[in-house]
């Protein structure tokens, strides 16, 4: 009789619930160790959420069998089934497969930038290592965009807007380099996975870019990554490389990178008189908005020849090196309206030529900017400086050898002072419809006794017509001291005697965005140049053509002309970004002009038309193929007439025209925890001839006194070239 009390009191206390389980667990991309922040985590009891800045999520479900469904953008979704156990914690890890294969697809759109304006081209993503005929470099597919043109293809020298070489500005992180690519057709020495940005602008830029009067392209490296640490690791054929990004303690993020290039086996195997090296590194630290880099660069090619010495026959080097170092301190901070930059830049280069002579330079560079927003304007102004130290240097052991007149003015000991100052202001005039970017900016230069002032003005409008219609109209005016024909290493404000070069830009496009993906953006440009420095390409021919300066010597005399011209032309670009097929077709219609002694003749790099038509195709089992072909018109050359070739009237005839094409294709195998990719690449498939000019050869005649001579024969002129070829295999594992 004492269990009915029981039993009643049992059936009417309520039933407690079993314990429920903890699901938490990271989402992270296959093959890598690289979280997916915003993926979505659904249960089919109705529980979901979103995973965090660092792939984490937690859930609160019932015992039992569970079936989860885990989508992110752009990756395939992942359904599993786990058995979660009353009162326990299960700890989990998601991999989601790239639904195309490989990482999101590259960007190259033509926008205004937040704090520079002007037409720009800008490229983006990861994916542009796998662009053909750039042999996996970001920094090599400006050579693909309109505007530019390569006069000598396996050399990286570019013409922009018929400009010379020794014109264009190349930036990394902020800060001047005097190049961005190592000696003939190999890569840069910035890291490509370590690539962020690269915005080229061909010409008509604001007053934020000084000292240059040509194109400029501007990179930026990213930092490394704050989720956890990650490696990669490339082997090709002619060189290795390597990265490593590190999460450190408190907020310290720091890259490491570098790469060693080992050609010299592989060209000796062809010509044993050949020897190229190359070597770089990249050092980057990150604490909040202060950055620390360091990076150095270095190229060495050696061509022997024989020669005749002392009665016996001896095997003579001839050696050209290329080095440079720089240690920038930058910090950015924001607060409200106001953004501001700074950075500090210290520089070491050095160049060796002639036997062993050339030129160390120490720099020690600064800037400093500011952005200001109020309302519909914003202002834009800043400072920057350096002040260098040039001293001749002979690198060399034979001293015989050293020729320390050839450098003549570039291997001259001085200090180089030069100062600048900008400020611009952005009115959006009609918002989101109409806006306005007028400035100017002042720069000083200074070495040994002269000293020069440059006054810029600069403005651009940009109309909005239509959501898919826009409009830019752009111009001013670019100075530089006198260059060198071709950018190098310690080789800068010399010369000032020469004067400025100056060079008015003006341009005016639309942007059209149409179905299917499409972008169409085309251009049409002028530009003229005054007291410019141009470069001798072609050594035949001595008629019509400028004189060198009467100031300059040796090596400066012999290659640089001071010339005046003009170019003008159009430019086209059509693209398309699509999941599956992406691509572009970049055309320029253009014409470089120079005034030489006999006139108005083609500049020695003008090219009528160039033509890039570079298209990829993501296919299944994560395969990108990828071809770009191009064409372009053969540079001008000057045939002499028959028979002394006085009455030769300079660049009357072209080299013939190049055609090139160029595949690659790559293949992606993703693990749990790292990923694997091989790469086959042909630059060159079509095994095209490069030209440098003319040569003639020489015939020996009997003269009426009965001497003998030799003649050269104006009658057959041959090209001065080579057929080329460059295979690259290799493979890349990253984590």
């Amino acid at each position: 009789m004492h269990l009915a009390p029981l039993c009643l009191l049992l059936l009417a206390a309520p039933l407690q619930a079993a314990p429920a389980s903890v699901l938490s667990g990271r989402v992270f991309q296959r093959g890598s160790i690289a979280p997916l922040p915003g993926a979505h985590v659904r249960a089919s009891t109705g529980q979901s959420a979103v995973a965090d800045e660092e792939g984490r999520f937690q859930l609160e479900l019932p015992a039992g069998e569970v079936e989860l469904h885990i989508q992110a953008d752009r990756y395939e979704p992942l359904r599993v089934r786990e058995h979660l156990q009353a009162g326990r914690r299960l700890e989990m890890e998601f991999r989601l497969v790239p639904r195309l294969g490989f990482r999101a697809p590259f960007t190259a759109t033509v926008r205004g930038d937040p704090r520079r304006e002007g037409d720009r081209f800008m490229l983006r993503d990861e994916e542009l290592r796998t662009l053909p005929g750039t042999l996996g470099d970001p920094l090599r597919a400006v050579s693909l965009l309109p505007g530019v043109s390569v006069p000598v293809p396996v050399l990286p020298i570019y013409v922009v807007r018929g400009s010379s070489p020794g014109m264009n500005g190349y930036f990394l992180d902020g800060m001047r380099v005097p190049q961005l690519f190592h000696l003939l057709l190999l890569s840069s020495f910035v890291y490509p996975s370590l690539v962020a940005r690269i915005d080229f602008y061909p010409g008509a830029y604001d007053a934020s870019f000084g000292r240059f009067a040509g194109g400029i392209v501007d990179a930026e490296t990213r930092p490394a990554r704050s989720d956890s640490s990650h490696g990669e690791l490339q082997v090709r054929l002619f060189d290795v490389a390597g990265a490593a990004e590190l999460k450190l303690p408190r907020g310290v993020r720091l890259t490491a990178s570098g790469q060693y290039g080992y050609p010299g086996p592989l060209l000796r195997a062809f010509d044993p008189r050949v020897d190229l090296q190359y070597w770089d590194y990249q050092l980057r630290l990150d604490w909040k908005g202060l950055t620390v880099q360091a990076l150095g660069f270095f190229d060495y090619v050696n061509i022997s020849r024989e020669e005749i010495r002392r009665g016996s026959l001896r095997r003579v080097p001839t050696e050209f090196r290329l080095m440079f170092h720089r240690v920038q301190v930058r910090h950015h901070h924001r607060t409200g309206r106001l953004e501001t930059e700074a950075g500090l830049v210290g520089g070491v280069d050095e160049l060796s030529a002639f036997g062993g002579n050339g030129v160390r330079k120490l720099s020690l560079a600064w800037r400093a900017n500011g952005q200001l927003r109020l309302g519909r304007f914003r202002l834009f102004a800043g400072v920057e400086g350096e002040l260098s130290r040039f001293t001749p240097e002979n690198f060399g052991s034979d001293e015989m050898q050293a020729a320390p007149d050839e450098l003549a003015d570039f291997g001259e000991g001085r200090t180089g002072i030069v100062a600048g100052a900008f400020a611009q202001g952005r009115m959006d005039l009609l918002p989101e419809r109409l806006s306005l970017t007028a400035g100017g900016r002042i720069d000083v230069y200074h070495a040994g006794r002269v000293t020069l002032l440059g006054l810029e003005p600069r403005a651009q409008l940009r109309f909005h017509a239509q959501r898919w219609l826009t409009f830019t109209l752009g111009g001013g005016l670019y100075q530089q001291p006198p260059s060198f024909p071709v950018p190098l290493p310690g080789i800068d404000t010399f010369a000032l005697q020469l004067g400025l070069q100056r060079a008015i830009h003006g341009a005016s496009g639309l942007e059209l965005q149409l179905p299917q993906s499409f972008h169409v953006k085309a251009t049409g440009f002028y530009q003229k140049f005054m007291n410019m420095n141009d470069v001798v390409l072609d050594f035949g021919p001595q008629l019509c053509t400028s004189p060198p300066p009467e100031s300059l010597r040796g090596a400066p005399a012999l290659v640089t002309r001071q010339v005046e011209g003009q170019s003008f032309g159009m430019e086209v670009m059509v693209r398309r970004r699509g999941e599956r097929l992406n691509g572009w077709v970049s055309y320029t219609l253009s014409r470089a002009e120079r005034i030489f002694t006999c006139g108005l003749r083609p500049a020695d790099y003008d090219q009528t038309h160039v033509l890039n038509i570079v298209l990829q195709v993501r296919l299944p089992w994560r395969i990108v193929a990828g071809a770009r072909l191009s064409y372009a018109t053969g540079r001008p050359v000057t045939l002499f007439e028959p028979p002394d070739g006085r009455s030769t009237v300079r660049n009357n005839g072209r080299l013939p025209d190049y055609v090139q094409l160029d595949l690659r294709l790559d293949r992606e195998w993703r693990f749990q925890r790292w990923a694997l990719a091989a790469f086959v690449e042909v630059v060159n498939a079509t095994y095209s001839q490069v030209n440098f000019g003319l040569v003639y050869p020489e015939e020996e005649i009997t003269l009426p006194d009965g001497r003998m001579v030799m003649v050269p024969r104006f009658d057959k002129p041959e090209l001065n070239g080579f057929p080329w070829i460059l295979p690259s295999v290799g493979l890349r594992a990253h984590f």
